[in-house]
């Protein structure tokens, strides 16, 4: 193989083995493409669709450069849009340079505009490259356009995928944290509805102390056993409301998973009924980046939901750590917490209502736990997965090894 070919090749793999998203690459092909192509510079132009602009990205050598992103409405883009060829200002008549010129006079200002290429995904136009050309470029302009070209149909669709999924993930929590202020008053006054029983049952008890005066001592206990049951069952409805409205913004970090489940486990040890056997396999020692406390808050509730489900009988909660998706590209793999019980499983009739507000199979269960669950899982950019049959109930967390932080909303 010839050794200049094989220079290339080894600095294209470098390239690709620093990225962790195709985006990445936006930064990085400028530099690249201007040193394997015979370009005299290179700027790359891709588009926001939030925003209907196009986004400048430099070689290094024009990092100074700060070029407003070209709007959609540029002629030079309306052209782009239309012919989808690449247009060579040489070739152009006087008068259509000048109307680019004055669409674009920032542009052809800061940067050597001889060729503009279309960077074309399934017939639209997602960016564009703008190239100072010399004599050797120009006489290669059409091999160079083809090999842009090709580029263009492999990255753009990893682009747009990567894009797709973390707009799912924002969207889907934007709609999450406008349900749940929206479902805040339902659930006060669901809350009031139900404190209200126990309040009754409160003012009986303490009505019937003060009226009976030979009372024993075992009836005396008896009764205030049902008042302090009364009052815990209120404490539990007003804490999920708190919870359910609380919003806090994310601390993204690294975490060694098996770090935060065996912390998880001590946190609520004692609140785990003694029938009821904890086993953990927690290999490979996994890190990832996200938030300990959203993901704790989800652990703690699966973990009660799972012993809730065993009851009194004896039973085992089984805590495991695995990597899916090895096969596929490093950004696909997916780093799995796994909480499988030995509980009866789901009511067929409940599984399609597993992630709705207000719905449970507990007498005294508030509707929320997997509810609120999902949208915190979903704001780490992950997944939580729920598989049961009659011989128990499996739930996946899964979470990517980088999630980055946002604004919060």
């Amino acid at each position: 193989m010839n050794r200049d070919y094989l220079k290339k090749m080894q600095e294209v793999i470098g390239m690709l083995n620093t990225l962790h998203y195709a985006e990445q690459s936006l930064d990085l092909l400028p530099d690249l493409l201007s040193k394997q192509l015979p370009l005299e510079s290179i700027t790359l132009f891709y588009i926001n669709q939030e925003k209907r602009e196009f986004k400048p990205y430099y070689s290094d050598r024009f990092s100074r450069i700060k070029l407003n992103p070209i709007n959609e409405k540029s002629h030079l883009l309306i052209q782009l849009k239309n012919a989808k060829t690449t247009i060579i200002m040489s070739r152009e008549k006087p008068a259509k340079i000048n109307i680019f010129k004055k669409s674009n006079p920032e542009l052809f200002e800061m940067l050597a505009v001889d060729v503009v290429v279309p960077l074309l995904s399934l017939g639209a136009l997602n960016g564009f490259a703008v190239i100072g050309a010399s004599k050797k470029t120009l006489k290669e302009i059409d091999l160079i356009s083809q090999f842009l070209n090709i580029l263009s149909h492999i990255l753009i669709p990893q682009i747009t995928y990567e894009r797709t999924r973390i707009d799912d993930s924002r969207n889907y929590y934007r709609i999450y944290r406008m349900d749940r202020l929206a479902l805040v008053g339902e659930l006060a006054a669901s809350a009031a509805h139900e404190i209200k029983n126990p309040l009754a049952g409160i003012s009986t008890y303490i009505k019937y102390f003060t009226e009976k005066k030979d009372l024993s001592p075992e009836a005396f206990m008896d009764e205030l056993a049902i008042i302090k049951q009364s009052i815990q069952r209120i404490d539990h409805i007003i804490k999920s409301l708190l919870s359910f409205s609380k919003h806090e913004k994310k601390k993204i970090k690294k975490i060694e998973l098996p770090d935060l489940i065996d912390n998880t486990i001590q946190s609520i040890a004692l609140k785990i009924p003694r029938n009821i056997k904890l086993i953990k396999s927690l290999d490979p020692p996994l890190i990832v980046k996200t938030d300990a406390q959203r993901l704790q808050q989800v652990l703690i509730n699966i973990l009660f939901n799972a012993a809730d489900a065993i009851g009194k009988k004896e039973g085992q909660i089984h805590i495991s750590t695995y990597i899916s998706g090895r096969d596929q590209l490093p950004e696909n793999e997916l780093f799995n917490i796994s909480i499988r019980d030995t509980g009866p499983g789901i009511p067929k009739s409940f599984k399609e209502k597993l992630f709705q507000p207000f719905q449970t199979t507990k007498e005294e269960g508030t509707g929320l736990g997997l509810y609120t669950c999902y949208g915190l899982m979903k704001s780490l950019g992950g997944e939580i997965t729920i598989n049961s049959s009659a011989k128990g109930t499996e739930v996946i967390l899964s979470l990517a090894y980088s999630f980055e932080e946002e604004n919060e909303i």
